[in-house]
Formats: C-alpha cells, structure tokens, sequence
C-alpha cells in the first residue's frame, strides 16, 4: 500500500521529473528513483486509490493547499505513470492506434492507481489485439513477440480472458521468451508447469496431425476399385501391396483417383517434413494447419481428396 513520506531522507537523492515536475503542484509522487509534482485535485478525480489516501488530510481549510508526498515505489514503475501523464496530456496522439507496449504501459497505471473508468476500455483495446478464440488470426501480426509480457501483465492486473491467447503464443517461443521478462514480471511454479503442459500438447496434436498421412485414409474413388482377387473392394494394405500397372496409368486416371499408399507416404514426406513445414510448426498446430492446407498437393492425390484436404 502506498504511503506518505513522513519526512525526506537526506540519503536518498530522488530527481524530479523533467516534465512533470509542475511548479503549482501539491502532491509529490515517488517512484523508482523519479519524483513527480502533480496537481492534487486532479489526481484524486481520476484515482480512487489516490483520493482514499487523501481523505485524512482534507478535512481543514489548509488541507487542499498543503503538498504531502505518496510512495509507490515498488508498486509502479516511473515509465508506466509517465506514460499515463503523456496520454492525458496529449490524448489525439492516441485517437487511432495505440502501440502494444504503450497500451500494457497505460494499463499497468491505471490499474495500480485505480483510474477504473480508463482502465476498462484499455483492457478492451488490448483484448481485440488479442482474440480469445485461438481460431481466429491475431489483429497485430507482431503479437506473439510481446506474448510474455501479456501474460504477465494478465496476471498482474486480473485480466484473464489474455491468458490462453498469450499462454499459446508464450509455447511457441524459445524457451517461452522468458528472457523478455524483468525481474518483477517472472511466473510462478505453477504457470512455468501449465506452459510445459500446453507445449507438450501442441506438440502431440501436430505430430498426429502431419506425421504422417492418416493411415485410415482410402480414397473414395477408389473405393469401388477390384481387389487383388477381382472381388470387393480392395483394403489399404492390399492398396499399400499391390503394384501399380504402368501401362494403365494416364494423366487422367492419375488426376481422379490418389497413388497407392507408398507413393503418397513419399510425397508427404516430400511435401511436409523435407520442406521444413513440420519442424516449423511442431508447436503452433493451428498455424500449421494453414500451412497444410497451402501446400500444392501433388498428383499422388486426387482432384477430389486435394479438395476435401482443403476444406476439412
């Protein structure tokens, strides 16, 4: 909890801010090694936490012309209220995009002095960067580079819808980005276990998904094919065993029924594993899904299966 200054420390040798440092200010606010001059009243307009720390010292006439000092150092840092006081002071710089560092910024600010009516629509705007169905592709293509300091600013400030966007894209990253963390943004035990979990998942839906081609695939056209024996239907191993007869082999059967099992496991490895979309995607499924379904499928599938690829 913040708390007034009783009286100055002759060690400590706090600078005041270059710009908000106000000479008709009356409230002193110390963070890091920064002291910010502010205007009292407008502070305890817009900050509930500010103005409950007020209430004792407001009751006599003198009260709203005497400075008092706050501490927060160690609750905020002096880059996040500078930011919040740049936007206030110039707020059509803001009008159209905010960038995503700012945004964080402001709302680590707002939440830790309590500017409720700001904080709610910075968390929505940081929210439509960051959409909650994982199936939808992110606003800001630079997203996943600022995916742990979301996290942690969503564990911060309470904002749990952010989690499992910013958790994902967190999975995807060298050893999670932890390295773009401070100090003060670290994750417990217990989200350090759930991200090993959440890669360890990813990885086990890509590896069933492009591992291999799905071994129960049969093409529908050649369902109705003749079996070894000249009866039936033939099964994919009598498919994966039989010979293909070279002379029966035309580029119009070719493009309506799919190569036998051999031949499509070589394209697929051709196709998915060589090119390096395998390895690429071994912790992103959902990207790499996208990726599959971009792939210039060859002629040992059919026009038909090709299709259906695409649209499943």
């Amino acid at each position: 909890m913040a708390k007034p200054a009783q009286a100055e420390n002759p060690v400590e040798q706090l600078r005041k801010h270059e710009r908000f440092w106000l000479p008709d200010g009356n409230i002193v606010i110390q963070l890091d090694d920064i002291r910010f001059r502010l205007h009292r009243s407008w502070l305890a307009q817009h900050s509930k936490r500010i103005a409950a720390l007020l209430l004792p010292s407001g009751g006599g006439d003198g009260g709203q012309f005497k400075q008092i000092t706050l501490d927060f150092r160690g609750m905020l840092k002096a880059t996040d209220l500078e930011t919040l006081l740049m936007f206030y002071e110039n707020p059509g710089d803001y009008r159209h995009t905010i960038e995503p560092l700012t945004l964080m910024s402001l709302i680590r600010a707002a939440t830790t002095l309590y500017f409720d009516s700001d904080r709610v629509w910075l968390v929505k705007e940081l929210e439509a960067l960051w959409r909650s169905n994982l199936e939808e592709p992110a606003a800001n293509p630079e997203s996943p580079l600022y995916a742990p300091k979301v996290a942690a600013l969503a564990r911060m400030c309470s904002i749990d819808v952010l989690l499992k966007p910013a958790f994902y894209e967190m999975a995807r990253l060298p050893g999670f980005g932890l390295d773009k963390l401070e100090e003060s943004e670290k994750f417990g035990c217990a989200d350090m276990l759930r991200l090993i979990q959440i890669r360890e998942c990813l990885s086990d839906m890509w590896v069933q998904v492009a591992g291999r081609e799905d071994p129960a695939f049969v093409c529908p056209n050649l369902q109705g094919a003749p079996s070894n024996d000249g009866e039936g239907t033939s099964t994919p191993f009598e498919q994966d065993d039989k010979k293909p007869v070279l002379s029966s082999i035309t580029s119009a059967s070719v493009a309506s029924t799919c190569l036998l099992a051999t031949s499509r496991r070589e394209a697929w490895a051709r196709l998915v594993h060589d090119s390096g979309i395998f390895t690429r995607y071994r912790y992103d499924p959902l990207r790499g899904l996208a990726a599959l379904i971009n792939i210039e499928w060859t002629n040992a599938w059919c026009e038909d299966c090709k299709a259906k690829r695409k649209s499943d």
